[in-house]
């Protein structure tokens, strides 16, 4: 296939070209050229800045392609200016969403996995991050050009994570202090999605008529709640079991200024996916260890809130809570 990446630079875009052209396609890259992967002198590379409309129709204009795969498309002239600039050659359109998509929900429902049926497409106006990915998918589906693919994966992690959302844990793990976890009700648990995971997915669904006109929730197999996410991690790390866990409207009270990150409950239904695509996640326990690796390697800065660590330190001392809250 020639394939068409939009946003095929970093994190699971640099995976998606990877595995691409491990499986023999003709890769090209649409973007800025700022960033220049190991991979780049096996793609072709276009020149341009996704956000400027001539710029997309001045480089894409008369092209054809057996698929495109939109990694960052957020608002809906991200899709419209590339579907006008390709027409029928944009082949098979799949565009990377998110499970922002998903609506707030409340118990019974919170504690249910999440189908794909489920997502609420109603614009608020809001101009925020979850409005740009459903007026993106909206697009999507009120063109009759070509077909298209939606992959909305959670909480992506993994190697070269942009977002550095999981250092907030591992650094603290690392420094071999305790980590406070809040207790809260609905108890955080979660699948989150694996960068290379979120990539295999594109590759199968990619010029497979199976896929089209679908959509596919992406995410890891296993289901797990926050305080063991950071004991997994912290072996990952090879340092002792480091939660304490302290009732979050104690911390609020004690130190509004700690906020982590992953405190929310939210697992999408992943058996779509695995039914029609063969997608099958990688490990838990393997992505997590290649995830701390890389932070753990990498020249990062210091995480959210790290330059109070030795107030968290102190609280957790004096709370003590080893215990693990009631899931």
């Amino acid at each position: 296939m020639h394939v068409l990446v939009i946003g095929g630079t970093q994190f699971f875009g640099w995976d998606l070209v990877e595995q691409l052209l491990d499986r023999g396609d003709h890769v090209t890259v649409f973007s800025r050229g700022r960033r220049r992967p190991p991979f780049w002198d096996r793609v072709e590379h276009v020149p341009g800045d996704r956000s400027d409309p001539r710029a997309v129709a001045a480089a894409l204009r008369g092209r054809r392609f057996d698929a495109v795969v939109d990694n960052i498309a957020f608002q809906p002239q991200d899709v419209t200016s590339v579907l006008d600039a390709l027409g029928p050659g944009a082949g098979h359109y799949l565009l990377t969403s998110s499970g922002a998509v998903y609506p707030d929900f409340a118990p019974p429902d919170v504690f249910r996995p999440v189908p794909e049926e489920a997502a609420d497409l109603s614009l608020r106006g809001d101009g925020g991050y979850a409005e740009g990915k459903r007026a993106c998918e909206q697009v999507l589906r009120e063109q009759q050009t070509v077909p298209f693919t939606v992959i909305r994966p959670p909480i992506v992690q993994g190697p070269r994570d942009p977002t550095l959302r999981g250092w907030f844990w591992y650094q603290r793990i690392r420094d071999g202090g305790p980590v406070i976890v809040p207790c809260r009700y609905p108890a955080p648990i979660w699948r989150q999605a694996y960068s290379r995971d979120v990539a295999s997915a594109v590759v199968l669904a990619a010029g497979n008529p199976a896929a089209f006109g679908k959509t596919y929730n992406v995410a890891g197999a296993e289901i797990v709640a926050l305080e063991e996410f950071v004991r997994l991690a912290a072996d990952a790390c090879g340092v002792p079991d480091p939660v304490v866990v302290i009732p979050e409207d104690d911390l609020r009270r004690e130190a509004p200024w700690y906020r982590p990150p992953f405190l929310h409950r939210f697992v999408l239904d992943i058996s779509r996916a695995t039914a029609e695509l063969g997608f099958r996640p990688t490990p838990l326990d393997q992505w997590l260890r290649d995830t701390v690796r890389w932070h753990l390697e990498a020249e990062l800065p210091p995480a959210p809130g790290y330059d109070r660590r030795a107030e968290e330190r102190a609280l957790a001392s004096r709370r003590g809570d080893l215990r693990p809250s009631a899931g």
